[in-house]
């Protein structure tokens, strides 16, 4: 995947036109006789697709202040930043359209699913081209992608009107604004490009050069995402089991996960590759949550923003022995040998899983981004079993596989006598685990979103602290607002979100 991506740097500046254009000109340089005509053309259309992860260093699916992972933590119990931008109306949830960070991810994705189906069906019109199982994974690998582009559009915005069926391609610039879909339309379109026919024309995993491309972890996990956002549990089991099955584990070491020396390791499902480089594939979390006098222990270059921290009221439930506490700092030490409390001197922990990278520029460090993990599999089939069935002890043991690891023992497993009839009770751990297992990995909203806890917490004081003084978090925040661009330029076709018609 390293080498998709330099590939798709030289690609960028013809294949697509401004991001944020809403009605992009797509291949609007490529709709003649000489594009697509071999099969590496068609190999530089799918990585094109690809591009739209990550259109550079400060987009999307990376640690941006707009990013993907950032949208998954804004205002929840585990997020904090004094940057200007965040502390004011964000977390004091007096939310309005087009203002930083609703519209970003709207203007990024709508556009890339376009992308993704001009993509298709220009790779629909090469069967004479391309060796047919070759086409046939190509073809898989774009309608995943896909699927995740509306799956992030969706549990941000709720449906919205995008363009997947490929007879739409050739008149694309004149095809007005359509309406939004139900919700039931867009969960069938995301389910559509992610059914077995499709998954079974992947590689079961991908690995060396083609790591980071879609697979079918890659598109199992997509699929169970997106259940369990539904609450559609037993699919959410048939997407475990179907992922376990594929050879996904548990890494001994949670640290380890994010380390530059156990890349590719068994447990990461969904990777965004990076580099050391300042070429726009550099992965630069630590730069935005380091403090300006952090002192590498390693003598490693670094650079620090002093951005992103976990508040003390969330740093404060984590259990002393918990290991996970490794990979989130509060105590350091600062170029001039000074121990320093990262929450009292910077309103927070420091939330440092991603290790450092000896080859890495200071900014720019070669950690792969991990955006989906084994972990993630467990925890959603021990809640999709509670929910169906209330506690039993498949579930309970599936909670004590997380625990034993970061604890190191079993000194600290939950019993099922603890839950037994209780399936309220268990539900509560599960999300509670899941803040400890998943902290600032960009999962915390839509948990909280699913358990029908986002605006109860919001409110809460001694979970946010002095982030929502007003507590005026309200029901419809579940949802972001639609840019107001969008609406007017639709002349009212597309409807805003509840809530925020002002």
């Amino acid at each position: 995947m390293k080498k998709i991506y330099l590939s798709i740097l030289v690609l960028a500046s013809f294949l697509f036109s401004c991001e944020g254009n809403l009605e992009p000109n797509v291949y609007d340089k490529l709709t003649g006789e000489n594009f697509p005509k071999t099969p590496a053309d068609a190999e530089s259309l799918v990585y094109s697709v690809y591009y739209k992860f990550r259109g550079g260093e400060w987009d999307r699916y990376n640690s941006a202040n707009d990013s993907r992972m950032v949208q998954g933590e804004f205002c929840t119990d585990e997020f904090t930043c004094i940057w200007n931008g965040y502390w004011g109306s964000p977390f004091n949830f007096t939310w309005r359209p087009d203002e930083f960070p609703f519209s970003k991810m709207y203007y990024d994705f709508v556009p890339a699913v376009t992308t993704a189906t001009s993509a298709i069906y220009k790779l629909n019109n090469m069967g004479s081209i391309i060796e047919k199982d070759l086409l046939k994974r190509y073809i898989a690998e774009l309608k995943v992608a896909r699927a995740y582009f509306m799956y992030d559009l969706y549990n941000l915005y709720g449906p919205v009107p995008v363009i997947t069926d490929e007879a739409d391609i050739p008149n694309l610039n004149k095809l007005g604004y359509k309406e939004r879909p139900t919700k039931e339309q867009m969960v069938g379109l995301i389910k559509a490009d992610l059914t077995e026919e499709i998954i079974s024309s992947l590689p079961e995993k991908c690995r060396d050069s083609e790591y980071g491309r879609m697979d079918q972890g890659a598109a199992w996990m997509c699929l169970l995402k997106l259940s369990l956002h539904e609450k559609d549990w037993n699919n959410v089991i048939k997407c475990a089991d179907a992922i376990k099955a594929l050879g996904y584990d548990l890494e001994d070491d949670y640290k380890s996960i994010w380390s530059i020396d156990n890349e590719q390791n068994n447990e990461i499902i969904f990777p965004i590759v990076c580099k050391p480089t300042p070429e726009g594939v550099g992965n630069n979390f630590r730069a935005h949550v380091l403090p300006p006098d952090w002192k590498s222990p390693n003598g490693y270059p670094s650079e620090g923003w002093n951005g992103y921290k976990v508040p003390k009221e969330f740093y404060d439930t984590f259990d002393k022995d918990d290991k996970r506490l490794e990979t989130l700092i509060d105590k350091y030490i600062n170029k001039d040998g000074d121990e320093i409390s990262a929450i009292k001197t910077h309103s927070g922990a420091l939330p440092l899983k991603y290790s450092e990278d000896p080859a890495g520029t200071g900014a720019n460090q070669g950690v792969d981004y991990v955006i989906y993990r084994y972990a993630d599999v467990v925890l959603a089939k021990a809640e999709a079993l509670n929910e169906i069935n209330g506690p039993t002890q498949e579930a309970i043991d599936l909670i004590n596989d997380i625990r034993e690891r970061a604890f190191g023992d079993n000194s600290h497993n939950i019993i099922l006598s603890d839950f037994t009839g209780d399936r309220d009770k268990l539900r509560e751990h599960i999300l509670k685990e899941r803040g400890w297992e998943f902290f600032f990995e960009g999962l915390r909203r839509e948990d909280l979103i699913r358990h029908g806890k986002f605006v109860t917490y919001a409110n809460d004081p001694s979970k946010m602290g002095n982030r929502n003084p007003q507590k005026n978090a309200k029901d419809f925040h579940v949802l972001y607002p639609i840019p107001n661009k969008v609406i007017v330029e639709s002349g009212g076709i597309i409807k805003q979100n509840p809530g925020y018609d002002y």
